[in-house]
């Protein structure tokens, strides 16, 4: 029977369902006392306390991409979350710049967990709990009730686009209305939405959905007999291939924010009955299932879940659940062990070389002190002290950068950013795995020069390059190049022009460390220092008729002589501009800087040696 767990024999081992989808960052502190933010890891911790968990039933997700989000959600309203206060009208308290980025990350991981539990349920044709998510209030165009993005939808999504075209139920038993999910689906046919709720909140009609309000002060028997009237025919009659169960534990008496009166028996009932209608006992007549923890608020919600999946995971259940539950910094190193994911998913890529799975780095749960409610030191949370980090995962994707690199053949890209460096932001683009690359990084820092007005983006390092090739004579190597480029090196400065833009920056300022990176920046950009200006454009003309390698190749090895001094030319690197506010603009234009740029250059001559 599903119900019980095979221990494992081996590295390389099966392990069968239910796997459970968790992440340390699914623990969000909120101002909003009725909301456990542990509940997740008080359900893990009773069940690791019995026995029940075995390694390898614990995974991992990542947080839903800015491309999966997109899927569902409107492009306008994903934009306008970067805004201060986006969250206050979906929250209906004000969260400051930190918090609200660490709110978007939360929900985001939580969106991941779901989009990962419906990956293992379908392939596996198991069960496969994310222990959080259930953010049913999300519509496409705007986030509701604690609900920013959907997770299901952006599952279901994920899940179509990978060619999953069987029809999907969503049984919705929070205690409240899944009036956005319900929108999302409402054309389509093949997602049926089943919600049993207190009060219907959108009476729009959807071609498939079952909305059933039920009022207030509603107990076992009206609820427990509405469910077996609904719920069995639907089952029958759309035949599902997917089941997700939003399993709330809201509606039970204990529920700071509900209105029903459902016992502990009652819901253990409910939750039984759900699951025995979806797996039967019989691999032909299973269905895959994603179960959800969905709504459940105060600090006896966590009881529920505990039974719940007791049951789920041994066929029998107590009733005798703790009604405190404190969770020791220990407590997450023990579940460690659990985390460790011998058997790759058949649709994962491989993390080591040759195609073998990599070692796990599902170890590291990034424990830090302010995470486990110590005082730490006060850090950077924001890139350049303006933008989040799904702001900047926002921007890469908006300006078709992320694109361009899926074009490329770079399809797990993760975004990674260091704050903690005095001299610059570093934003890096790499590959996943074990071993991963690094495909763009990019560290930047605002300069204000000192007897000036001027504020500039500077940039410190820029790396764009493609690791994975090698040498070619049809695609030879510029100075300094240890790999080939990627061709995108104007789009990555079309960006950062927008990014001083947005900061009301007079400039982007960069040092190129070769000739061929001077000579690729013009004309956008200029030297502030009208000598190093004339001579640069100088030295390009005694290069005229030369490819843009051979001439940094010329500039590299010597070949280039300054007549004034008899000697090779060497490289010296300029700061160059390209200019965005319009006072900088104007100097570049102004008679004055025209005038001296002219007269260096003039004065200046240098001589190509022939061969």
């Amino acid at each position: 029977m599903w119900h019980s767990l095979k221990k494992l024999l081996g590295l390389g081992s099966n392990v069968h369902g239910p796997f459970f989808v968790i992440h340390l960052r699914y623990q969000m502190d909120a101002p909003f006392p009725q909301y456990d933010a542990r509940r997740p890891f008080r359900i893990l911790s009773y069940l690791e306390a019995r026995n029940l968990l075995q390694k390898g039933t614990l995974r991992r997700p990542r947080a839903a991409t800015i491309q999966q989000l997109q899927m569902v959600h409107d492009p306008l309203y994903l934009h306008s979350l970067e805004e201060e206060g986006a969250l206050e009208p979906i929250l209906g308290f004000r969260l400051n710049n930190k918090s609200q980025d660490r709110f978007l990350c939360f929900q985001r991981m939580m969106c991941g967990g779901t989009v990962r539990a419906a990956r293992l349920a379908t392939k596996r044709k198991e069960v496969a709990v994310n222990l959080g998510g259930g953010f049913h209030h999300a519509s496409a165009d705007h986030g509701s009730g604690f609900c920013v993005f959907n997770d299901v939808a952006i599952a279901v999504a994920s899940l179509r686009a990978k060619g999953f075209d069987r029809p999907i139920l969503i049984i919705d038993l929070d205690l409240h209305d899944g009036d956005g999910t319900r929108s999302i689906f409402a054309d389509d046919p093949t997602v049926h939405t089943f919600s049993i709720h207190n009060k219907t909140l959108d009476h729009d009609q959807a071609i498939a959905s079952t909305s059933i309000e039920l009022g207030s002060g509603v107990e076992d028997e009206q609820y427990l007999q509405e469910l077996e009237k609904q719920l069995p025919p639907l089952l029958r009659e759309f035949e599902p291939g997917l089941v997700f169960y939003l399993a709330g534990s809201d509606p039970g008496a204990r529920d700071k924010l509900g209105d029903w009166n459902i016992s502990l028996e009652g819901m253990l009932a409910r939750d039984r009955f759900v699951m025995n209608l979806v797996r039967t006992g019989e691999p032909d007549l299973d269905i895959p299932c994603v179960i959800l923890l969905a709504g459940g608020y105060g600090s006896h919600a966590w009881r529920h879940g505990a039974a719940f999946f007791q049951w789920l995971l041994s066929g029998t259940h107590s009733l005798d659940i703790p009604l405190e539950l404190e969770l020791p910094v220990g407590h997450y190193r023990r579940l460690t062990r659990l985390m460790k994911t011998p058997v790759m998913m058949p649709d994962e890529k491989v993390d080591g070389k040759d195609g073998k799975p990599g070692p796990s780095n599902d170890d590291d749960w990034g424990l830090s002190e302010e995470e486990l409610g110590m005082p730490g030191e006060k850090v950077e949370t924001r890139f350049l002290g303006t933008f989040s980090r799904y702001a900047v995962e926002f921007a890469l994707v908006e300006y078709g950068l992320m694109d361009r690199l899926h074009q490329l053949g770079y399809k797990e890209l993760r975004l990674a950013m260091d704050l903690d460096d005095p001299l610059g932001h570093t934003l890096r683009v790499q590959t996943g795995g074990v071993d991963p690359l690094v495909v763009l990084e990019l560290k930047l820092k605002i300069d204000r020069p000192r007897d000036s007005e001027r504020a500039f983006l500077s940039v410190e390092w820029l790396l764009i390059q493609d690791s994975r090739s090698r040498f070619e004579m049809s695609r030879p190597l510029l100075p300094g190049q240890k790999y080939p480029g990627l061709g995108f090196l104007r789009d990555t400065a079309a960006v950062l022009v927008i990014l001083c833009e947005r900061l009301k920056l007079d400039g982007l300022a960069f040092t190129p460390t070769h000739y061929h990176l001077a000579a690729l920046s013009r004309p956008l950009a200029l030297c502030p220092d009208p000598g190093d200006e004339g001579r640069f454009r100088a030295l390009k003309e005694s290069l005229a008729g030369l490819d843009l390698r051979q001439a940094g190749m010329a500039v590299e090895s010597g070949k280039v002589m300054d007549e004034l001094t008899g000697e090779p030319l060497i490289w010296q690197p300029s700061r160059l501009i390209i200019p965005v506010s319009k006072t900088q603009k104007r100097d570049f234009a102004s008679e004055d800087f025209r005038r001296l740029v002219t007269a260096s250059e003039e004065a200046s001559h240098f001589r190509l040696r022939r061969p």
